[in-house]
């Protein structure tokens, strides 16, 4: 007998298929909901979970930011002012370029990493929340001249409230909601750019020629977990000849553009090149969390950044976001 797919669902991909935009508000807040459930983002109240607008404005900042610092992607057809969360995203990278001195991308979550304890982010992040409840929320659930109720909200308070079930279908359809709005919002995309491979783009990976440094400067550190006869190689558990030593991305530089020693592992020169860019196993996963929770151990006072890097990536749970994203 064939999975018959929930009511519930379907109410979803009907408003994510028939929705009228003339901006990409309401596909970035569906997606936001969706992270939002699947990172457990929600406070649980009965039988029901409540996400706040904040933890949904954030989602959107994010996917702002990366489309925005990347790929200078318009979000609306207007040529003159773009939609206000655009512009208060534009803010933050006006921010980040001037207190680095740079005009080089970074990742949003590198920007979190450096604003998170802010006044600027805090109050970008209410004023992204402020616009929700007048332009997204309600009418997100309009579609078609029928209004679905697939969430309950609360303009005043700022948040949503889901049923348990509700919650737990989210989950389980995660992917396949996610990538519904990925394509329409590539679709919307495309009417105000002319760009190159805009559905990876939405999706938060392409091909694009960005620079990427040599890997060799963290080697040295990488090493110290092992005794100097004794180098394994991550993904296969093999001992590593001293001249076959490969430093690899886990979670593919091409999804994230960014080297972070939490990120990159020993393997052999052969299993790097066979790699490629294919998305690790959840298990893959899991080993590199346990990896970097035994290597801050291993690290030296002159290891100050690395330290500090992979704390953050332990406390934020950094790993399993970076891989919730490169598998939507």
């Amino acid at each position: 007998m064939e999975n018959k797919i929930p009511q519930y669902i379907k109410d979803w991909l009907d408003i994510i298929e028939n929705m009228k935009n003339d901006n990409t508000y309401k596909l970035a807040w569906g997606r936001a909901i969706i992270e939002c459930v699947e990172q457990g983002l929600y406070t649980s109240k009965n039988t029901e979970v409540i996400i706040s607008f904040n933890s949904i404005a954030e989602k959107m900042l994010k996917y702002y930011w990366n489309q925005t610092f990347f790929f200078k992607l318009k979000q609306s057809s207007k040529t003159i002012k773009s939609p206000v969360i655009v512009q208060l995203t534009k803010q933050l990278i006006q921010e980040y370029e001037d207190k680095n001195d740079t005009k080089v991308p970074v990742w949003y979550e590198v920007c979190r990493k450096q604003f998170c304890n802010t006044n600027t982010f805090s109050s970008i992040i209410k004023r992204i929340a402020n616009v929700l409840p007048q332009n997204v929320s309600y009418r997100f659930l309009i579609t078609a001249n029928k209004t679905y109720k697939i969430y309950k909200y609360d303009r005043g308070n700022k948040f949503i409230t889901l049923t348990i079930s509700q919650m737990q279908l989210l989950k389980e359809y995660s992917v396949v909601i996610s990538q519904l709005l990925n394509y329409k919002w590539a679709q919307l995309l495309e009417k105000y750019n002319y760009a190159p491979r805009i559905s990876l783009k939405v999706k938060g990976l392409s091909d694009s020629k960005i620079r990427r440094n040599n890997l060799t400067v963290y080697k040295k550190a990488l090493l110290k977990q092992f005794k100097e006869d004794n180098i394994i190689d991550f993904y296969t558990g093999k001992k590593l000849s001293p001249t076959d030593i490969s430093i690899d991305h886990v979670i593919p530089w091409s999804y994230i553009y960014s080297d972070d020693i939490w990120n990159l592992v020993v393997t052999s020169k052969s299993m790097n090149s066979k790699k490629s860019n294919s998305i690790p196993s959840q298990d893959t996963i899991k080993r590199l969390e346990d990896r970097n929770k035994i290597l801050i151990n291993y690290l030296e006072d002159s290891d100050k950044k690395y330290i500090q890097d992979i704390k953050y990536a332990n406390d934020s749970k950094i790993v399993d976001k970076m891989y919730y994203d490169c598998r939507l």
